[in-house]
């Protein structure tokens, strides 16, 4: 079978609307008290909407700072981009400091003498009470993204340069980098990164800003161009049509593309077979020193793609090991049973489409109505 780009397109045009149709999974809070902080915690937690598709599959966190303003936005993000595998599915946990400018500052300035220069004790907080916490309780993989905004974009970047023990990649839109006289900045031109692991994946960037932000970022810029890809793996983009309010939305986005660059494995039109998508996912672990497992949305968009793309043998492949390791999955099996009807095979794709009903109807899926619609179609065909 051999389909027109045009018809890929028109395919891929329902895909989306089969997708994105409903609103990010939903969030959950998640509750704990801290000794190190002497306070209690409160967080949100958004589980990627193919968490319930495994009992076993670990995901990667991304910890959002400022969670009370950005955790939404972020998650919904992250949510559309990995359905068509630009980024991880991950656990999306949004965290707000009570003292801002306590938590995010890792040095005293005279002025805030008491009221600053603890990022590294909220930096002990993360890594050995939040982290253990939401491992005891969610599936959570040992990769962690953190992103900030403002004062928090300087304690993520405090993060990428000083904490690669703890971090693997890291996100600071429009950064405070100007406090206490440039510190962070002083700090990298002597800093270095571990030797035995990858640098840290660091993005950071700068709205239309005034004065000391728009200086610091270029002092910033001049320093790290300086220092091998080895000791720091950044990229950086401005945003002249934004402000410092409006740029956590593209920020976040075009940080998050950035990051996890490489990580797609069939960006356009192109496709793979199940073989080629494990090479490639070995070379990429290489790269950043961390071994992605193909998710729920990989399986799925890898495997339509190459059906529509004419290699149904090759789609079919795909999704099977997809329902291999996701046995749960309505999304998965449902896509397998239109597969399995492209090559006219109507029997097993009325089994696997049956599988599919079962699942989302335990799920509560929200893609329930075209799951149905295709089991009634494959039954009617099977009379």
């Amino acid at each position: 079978m051999t389909l027109s780009f045009k018809s890929l397109t028109r395919s891929f045009a329902c895909l989306f609307v089969f997708f994105t149709a409903a609103s990010v999974h939903a969030s959950e809070i998640f509750t704990m008290e801290s000794k190190l902080l002497d306070e209690g915690i409160t967080a949100r937690v958004a589980l990627p909407e193919s968490y319930e598709h495994s009992d076993s599959f670990q995901y990667p966190v991304l910890l959002v700072m400022d969670g009370s303003t950005q955790f939404e936005h972020i998650a919904g993000n992250i949510n559309f981009l990995s359905t068509f595998s630009i980024v991880p599915e991950m656990i999306v946990v949004g965290v707000s400091a009570r003292n801002r400018l306590k938590r995010f500052t890792h040095t005293k300035m005279e002025a805030y003498a008491d009221r600053s220069g603890g990022a590294e004790q909220y930096t002990q907080f993360l890594q050995d009470e939040l982290m253990p916490a939401l491992q005891k309780k969610y599936r959570v993989s040992p990769y962690t993204v953190v992103t900030g905004h403002s004062l928090s974009g300087l304690y993520t970047s405090y993060l990428a340069t000083h904490h690669s023990d703890f971090i693997n990649a890291a996100i600071s839109v429009s950064p405070s980098l100007w406090w206490d006289d440039f510190a962070l900045i002083k700090d990298i031109k002597v800093v270095e990164q571990e030797a035995e692991k990858p640098a840290v994946r660091w993005f950071v960037s700068m709205a239309n800003e005034p004065n000391e932000m728009a200086e610091s970022y270029e002092r910033l810029l001049n320093v790290l161009e300086a220092k091998p890809e080895s000791a720091f793996n950044w990229e950086s983009k401005q945003f002249p049509n934004e402000t410092h309010d409006s740029t956590p939305l593209i920020g976040n986005v075009e940080g998050l593309k950035s990051v996890f660059r490489g990580f797609n494995a069939v960006p356009n039109i192109e496709i793979k077979s199940l073989e080629q998508l494990q090479a490639f996912y070995a070379d990429y672990e290489k790269t950043v020193g961390y071994d992605f497992p193909m998710s729920v949305h990989q399986y799925n968009v890898y495997g339509l793609k190459a059906a529509y793309e004419g290699k149904v043998d090759w789609g079919q492949a795909i999704l099977e090991k997809g329902v291999e390791v996701f046995d749960q999955s309505e999304i998965l099996w449902d896509s397998l049973a239109t597969v399995y009807s492209m090559n006219d095979n109507n029997a097993n794709a009325l089994k696997a489409s049956n599988k599919a009903v079962q699942f989302a109807r335990e799920h509560q899926s929200k893609y329930i109505s075209e799951i149905e619609a295709q089991n009634s179609d494959l039954k009617s065909r099977n009379k």
